[in-house]
């Protein structure tokens, strides 16, 4: 883990980071100011969001300053910030630098505020030099971990605010990467089990959190046809995951976290091409999102009552799996049809979601890698965020504005929920609104949403948001400012909200 502390007079770096704004003199830039001015004077550095160049000073304590452009200064906030952040760490690791150091900008400090600021620069380096790489044999091939790094331009009176946002950011940094680890894990390690064992070894570090795993016979028990049915293609025993955090007030009603736990996603019967079953090891990070929501709960030591709900399996085409025209039934007694076994994370889930109502929620939110249909919609830089809540909408926006992470607010109504009534069961699994395929994102959490009802009244039977992680893993080399794999998304802001 990278230690990180405020620069001392003398201090050695390998090299130092610049910020610089594209429309901005280099105030903030004292000892490097006529190198920095030839450099721009030269149109080879012109502050560009993320533009970089890396220059050689010829001094013993700091031979090299990379600068990093923040792009015009009226466009910055805390996901600008981070990316010039992150992306200068990746460029300094992929040449073997392990001890930094950086110039906090001081515009940074006084549009966030210090303590922010400390918290999300220390997050911003924790996530950028995260590589997941230990299944490589060759260790020269592996990224070299950032050892130090130092911050300058922290003036007395803002210390001690900037010391504890970055103490705060280490914590963060920590619960996220968790959570990024476990989903990069490979499925064949990444079972059911092993998830279960991970969220218990979370609760043995902080003995604040309860766990609780449900095996096969006691969902069978609970009637959770739904979620048994998805499970039954596997070889693997389902597992469905219980963690309590109660550190509110004895008399608070608990926010129930749900995560989608599909371990790995063949799509079942209604098998995937064989080019969008890659990746599908990501199919966890609902459920891996909300464990690292509850770890960074407890190391925060927030006073909440927070409870999360893990269903997890693999969805496989063995013997016995479920098929299409199949009727599952739900632990409530309503029953499923089924159109699609790809349609999957949505059945696991709605039997979680009625498990919900046990604990007569203030409120509940549910993470899932739900529909293809989202990502396509908005690509993967937001996740879609569903609810008829206005209030937990504009509180969960919000959020995810200060920490720099990207909800878009899509659609739930009358024409979704109508699409997803059967003719031969209470509804389907799938649906579409106009044409085949339309609108799937939104009939998924059409069919959430109907499990979220109190069956005798037909009213809600607690507040509710749905979050299709449409961003929450880069495939490819991954982004300038974050490796490729898990990228950790919506911890941060659930953190934020529930704070």
């Amino acid at each position: 883990m990278t230690a990180f502390s405020l620069a001392k007079e003398g201090q050695k770096a390998d090299c130092l980071i610049l910020p610089l704004f594209e429309d901005e003199g280099d105030k903030d830039i004292q000892r490097f100011g006529t190198v920095v001015s030839h450099v721009r004077g030269l149109k080879d550095f012109e502050g560009k969001k993320l533009q970089t160049s890396l220059l050689y000073t010829g001094e013993k304590e700091t031979p090299r300053v990379l600068l990093i452009g923040l792009g015009k200064k009226k466009d910055l906030n805390v996901r600008t910030w981070k990316h010039a952040v992150g992306a200068s760490v990746i460029s300094l690791q992929g040449k073997k630098y392990t001890s930094l150091a950086m110039v906090i900008p001081d515009d940074v400090t006084k549009l966030f505020g210090t303590k922010k600021a400390g918290r999300q620069t220390v997050l911003a380096v924790g996530l950028a030099s995260y590589a997941f790489d230990e299944h490589k044999s060759e260790k020269d091939a592996r990224v070299e971990p950032l050892k130090h790094l130092a911050f300058l331009n922290i003036s007395g009176n803002e210390k001690r605010a900037w010391q504890s946002g970055m103490e705060e950011g280490v914590i963060l940094e920590s619960a996220i990467n968790e959570t990024r680890h476990l989903a990069n894990t490979p499925p064949t390690i990444m079972t059911p089990v092993f998830l279960a064992k991970a969220a218990q070894n979370v609760a043995k570090t902080f003995p604040s959190i309860k766990v609780s795993v449900l095996g096969k016979a006691e969902v069978k028990n609970l009637g959770m046809g739904c979620f048994l049915g998805v499970a039954q293609g596997s070889a693997l025993p389902p597992q469905f995951i219980i963690m309590e955090y109660m550190a509110g007030k004895k008399t608070e009603k608990p926010t129930v976290l749900v995560g989608k736990g599909i371990t790995f996603d063949s799509g079942g019967l209604s098998l995937k091409p064989s080019a969008y079953m890659t990746d599908m090891k990501f199919d966890m990070l609902g459920a891996a999102t909300v464990l690292g929501t509850v770890r960074a709960t407890a190391a925060l030591a927030l006073k909440k009552n927070i409870v999360a709900l893990m269903p997890a399996c693999e969805n496989m085409p063995g013997g016995e799996s479920y098929r299409p025209d199949d009727i599952l039934v739900n632990m409530e007694g309503k029953t499923v049809e089924i159109g699609n076994t790809d349609a999957e994370g949505r059945l696991i889930l709605c039997d979680a979601l009625s498990y919900a109502k046990k604990y007569r929620p203030k409120e509940v939110i549910d993470f899932a890698t739900l529909t293809g249909a989202c990502m396509v919609a908005l690509g993967n830089e937001r996740s879609g965020l569903f609810s008829q809540e206005e209030s937990m909408i504009e509180k969960m926006m919000k959020s995810s504005v200060e920490t720099g992470e990207q909800l878009w607010r899509l659609p739930l109504g009358e024409e979704y929920t109508e699409a997803i009534k059967s003719e031969v069961a209470d509804v389907a699994n799938v649906g579409d609104v106009g044409g085949r395929g339309y609108a799937g994102a939104s009939t998924a959490a059409a069919f959430l949403e109907f499990f979220t009802k109190n069956f005798e009244t037909g009213e809600s039977a607690y507040p509710w948001a749905h979050i299709d992680l449409s961003c929450s893993y880069y495939g490819g080399k991954g982004k300038p400012w974050i490796r490729h794999g898990a990228n950790g998304f919506g911890i941060e802001t659930m953190i934020e909200y529930l704070s």
